[in-house]
């Protein structure tokens, strides 16, 4: 039999995970931003192999995503949303969690928390950087022709979008 727990937080319990990570970015400032990604995609991996829970599971592939999304060359993620995005890594990449997590049961809560605090922070780059990746997949399939290998960009994810915000305009 499976037990839910449905944790509350209040915004002052809030700003103690986001003060804490702020924490570690301040000790990782003198880490190379590849280092950090590299870091955190080693604990994505580890969390992968020991995580047990589906919720845990869920963010860690969420994790790998903003990896992804920080070093995609076409994505070019704007200076204050990629600090942003290497906060989060630092933490994920921390080896001093609240709770260390080889503690059964118990060890990954609070990563798990920090991840989805982190993943709400960053659910709106998330969400347009997924989107643009299934753009360029279809867009690079439909441009699939001999001698044409331009690689699909933000910006031509963003014309796109301008056209089809114009086109609503248009009906309307």
């Amino acid at each position: 039999m499976a037990l839910t727990v449905t944790l509350e937080f209040t915004e002052e319990e809030l700003d103690y995970f986001r003060s804490r990570m702020h924490r570690v970015r301040d000790r990782n400032e003198q880490r190379a931003p590849h280092e950090v990604a590299a870091a955190a995609l080693a604990e994505v991996a580890r969390l992968r192999a020991t995580a047990r829970s589906p919720f845990v599971r869920r963010r860690i592939d969420r994790v790998a995503r903003l990896v992804a999304m920080l070093d995609d060359p076409e994505w070019q993620l704007p200076g204050l949303e990629r600090g942003r995005v290497l906060d989060g890594l630092a933490y994920v990449a921390d080896v001093q969690d609240l709770v260390p997590d080889d503690v059964p049961v118990l060890g990954l809560v609070d990563d798990a928390i920090m991840l989805e605090l982190l993943l709400r922070e960053l659910q709106h780059e998330l969400d347009a950087y997924e989107e643009f990746d299934e753009y360029r997949r279809d867009e690079a399939a439909r441009r699939d022709k001999p001698g044409v290998h331009r690689p699909v960009s933000r910006e031509d994810w963003l014309a796109s979008r301008r056209e089809v915000l114009h086109a609503r305009i248009r009906e309307r």
